[in-house]
This record gives C-alpha cells, structure tokens and sequence, in this order.
C-alpha cells in the first residue's frame, strides 16, 4: 500500500481507523466521506475567494494604472503649455525690430497674450477630462478612492493655471518693460549722437595767436556739459563753457537750446557781439525752454589777438584759471545762472593777456569727481595740478589733468559730466 498523508492519517485516526489494512464500517466509511466532502468545500471555497480577490485586485491595479496615465498625460500637457507659453512670449520678445514704436509693441504683446490664453483653454479642457470618463473599478471604497485622487489632481491643476496665468503676467510686464527700455536706449543714443555735433570735433583748435585742446566726457549716454569756440571778424575767437543741472535727455535738450542762442547770436551780431549780450539772449532762450526745472551755468569769452586782451562774462560757472610766470589766478565775473529769470543782466569784464600764458575752463564734474571713498578731487588739487603743468602744450596739460582725474577716482563711474578747455597764448 502506498504511503498515506500525514494529516490524512491522523485524520482517519480521529475517526477511530488505526488498521488500514481493513476496511472500516459503514458508519466509520460515512464518517470518513462527510469530512472529505467538507474538505473539499473548505478548498473550493478559499480558491473562491482568491479568485475574487485576485479579480479585484486586477481590476484596483488597472484603475490605478488608467489614472496614473492620465495624470502622466496631464502633467506632460502642463509642461508642454509652459514651455509653448516660453515660446509665444520669446517670439513675441524677439520680433521687436523697432522698439521705438509703441502701437507695434502692444500689438505684438497682445497677440502674444491670445495665443498664451488658447493655450490655458486647451489645458483647461484636458483638466475637465477627469479619469471618471474611463471605466471605474468595482467596489464602493476603490471608487471613492479614485474619485479622491481626481480630486487632489484637479486642485494640482488649478494650483498650475493659477501659475501659468502669474506667469503669463509677469512675461507680459517684463515685454513692456524690455520695449520700453529698448525705446530709450534707442533715443539715448540719438540724444547722444545729436549731443556730440554739439561739441567741438578737433581734439586741439590752432590759431596764430593761440592754442586749445578740449576734453568732454559725459557721465551718461548724454550729457549736461557743452562748449564751443567760433571765429569771429578781425581774427577774435569766441569761446563758450556750460553745465547743465543734471544730465541725460532733456540736459541735452537744454545744451542744444544753448547752442542754438549762440549761434543766433553770432551770426547776427558777428561785429558787436560780447559775452555779456550773448549771456542774456542765451538765458532767455534756457528760460523758455527749461521752464526754471533746468538751468546752466556758463563761462563765455573772446579773445582778441590784436588787442592782447580776454574779455569774459559768467552765469555761475566756476571761475577760469590764468597762469602767468608760475603763478595761478581766478577770473572772477559775476552772474547769476542761465534759466533762473526771465531777464538777467550780466557784465563784461577784460583783461590784458601775454605771450605764455595759460587758461583752464573747467565744469564742476571735475572738481566734484568722487573716489571710492567719497572724496572729492576739489578746486584745491585742479588749480595745483594746472599750476605744474601750465607750461607744457595744451594738449599734454590736458592730458595730465584728464590722468590725474582718472587715476584718483579709480574704478569708481562718474557721478557728473566732465569738461575742460587748456588754452595757451603764444
């Protein structure tokens, strides 16, 4: 006989069959049959329920699985609108050819905010298509889970438009602010271009009795500071000096108002001209055009040769420096600013020039240049510095002045325009 189970043999000895070499009775038989069939229920009964189980676990994990695709496939769709949203406005962006154009601008922006709009819509509608669409897994409890998860993505999503539109927002304002700094770069550089006809082209102006050299630096893309020299009748030589209040845009508007005056001036009064007349019309003309919100200062002279003499009139400008035989003097004139009333009067006053003599105009940016540690390089160094070097070339003491300045500001950027004329007499 073959070998019994272990556990059928005890079972059968419960029964009482200890010798399974005879068959048993017809009471113990049936004893023996109704357990076996109880048994097998027991087993059909468990494979039963692994086979729900098994059934239910297969259709929790495809639910699981639908939803984790379709939160794949929204989660792309997000991605895929922010980086279409970076390329509407970067093409946006990018189109401005003319900045300078306003109404083109905003067009351009606001057919960048309508693709950037159909672009949300289309994620608004993939967020709608919740996964309830797909077929929902059997029981109560998974279907309230998965409903919960729809829920806890939807929130993600809205969290992610709330975003994307801050975004969409932010873009929208730095495109305006990028044409809009574009715009005044492009003006600037116009002002500055326009500027720059303004002040003398020669680095040094060569006539038989005398000898400039000029250095104009603006401590922006245009500037406050101007100067000019013109010829007059009988060899004379006008020479004029101004600052400004502040600098960019509108101080260069200011210098060409200034510029236009003198001009006018010269031209219709080329035998008569003085520094004290061309001073009054050209604070008439700053008044107008400044409104008292701009004023200049200026220093304006004419040398005459033949006469040997320097006449000058002043509006609040530093006073010019002359160095003769090694010493150094202020040309002191008086008067009040360009722009500050509607009427001003200011005076001539002349002196006698000689051969060797040296003259220094200068802005305050030169003197009110700032080092690293907000020092001021001050009339005390410039009128020192130009007492040294007053016997040199014009150019070579403009040179060292320019030197002097550079190197005691350091890596410092200027707070304020610089210019200064050396002129030499022969």
């Amino acid at each position: 006989m073959a070998e019994i189970d272990p556990l059928l043999a005890r079972q059968l000895r419960r029964l009482g069959i200890e010798d399974l070499g005879e068959p048993p009775d017809k009471e113990t038989w049936h004893k023996v049959v109704a357990r076996i069939s109880e048994h097998y229920r027991h087993v059909a009964d468990d494979r039963n329920l692994l086979t729900r189980s098994l059934d239910l676990s297969t259709n929790e994990m495809g639910a699981l699985h639908r939803q984790l695709l379709a939160e794949r496939d929204r989660l792309r769709s997000v991605v895929v609108a922010i980086g279409d949203a970076l390329t509407i406005f970067h093409d946006a962006a990018s189109s401005q050819v003319e900045p300078s154009r306003p109404i083109e601008v905003g067009s351009t922006i606001s057919t960048a905010k309508r693709r950037f709009a159909s672009k949300l819509s289309e994620l608004f509608s993939l967020s709608s298509a919740a996964p309830g669409g797909a077929t929902q897994p059997a029981g109560g409890q998974a279907a309230g889970q998965d409903a919960a998860g729809a829920s806890g993505s939807d929130e993600a999503i809205n969290e992610v438009r709330v975003q994307l539109v801050a975004l969409g927002d932010r873009l929208v304002q730095l495109l305006y602010d990028t044409a809009e700094k574009a715009s005044l770069k492009k003006q600037l550089e116009v002002a500055r271009a326009v500027q720059q006809m303004l002040v003398p082209s020669e680095d040094v102006i060569e006539r038989p009795s005398l000898r400039l050299a000029s250095h104009f630096q603006p401590a922006a893309e245009c500037g406050g500071d101007w100067w000019t020299f013109h010829d007059l009748p009988d060899g004379r030589l006008l020479t004029v000096v101004g600052d400004v209040t502040g600098h960019g845009i509108s101080s260069a508007i200011i210098t060409g108002a200034a510029k236009a005056a003198c001009d006018v001036v010269r031209t219709f009064a080329r035998e008569t001209i003085s520094p004290a007349q061309l001073l009054r019309v050209m604070n008439c003309s700053i008044f107008e055009a400044g409104q008292q919100k701009f004023l200049m200062t200026c220093a304006a002279c004419i040398f005459d040769p033949a006469a040997g003499s320097l006449t000058l009139a002043n509006a609040g400008h530093p006073f010019p420096y002359l160095v003769r035989n090694n010493a150094i003097r202020q040309l002191a004139a008086q008067g009040e600013p360009l722009g500050a009333a509607s009427s001003a009067e200011y005076t001539s006053s002349t002196i006698a020039l000689e051969g060797g003599d040296a003259l220094l105009w200068f802005t305050d940016g030169v003197t009110e240049c700032e080092n690293e540690s907000s020092e001021q390089f001050t009339e005390k160094r410039l009128r020192s510095l130009f007492q040294s070097v007053a016997a040199c070339a014009p150019e070579e003491a403009r040179d060292a002045i320019v030197a002097a300045v550079s190197r005691f500001r350091g890596e410092r950027s200027l707070d304020d325009d610089v210019t200064l004329v050396v002129a030499r007499v022969r």
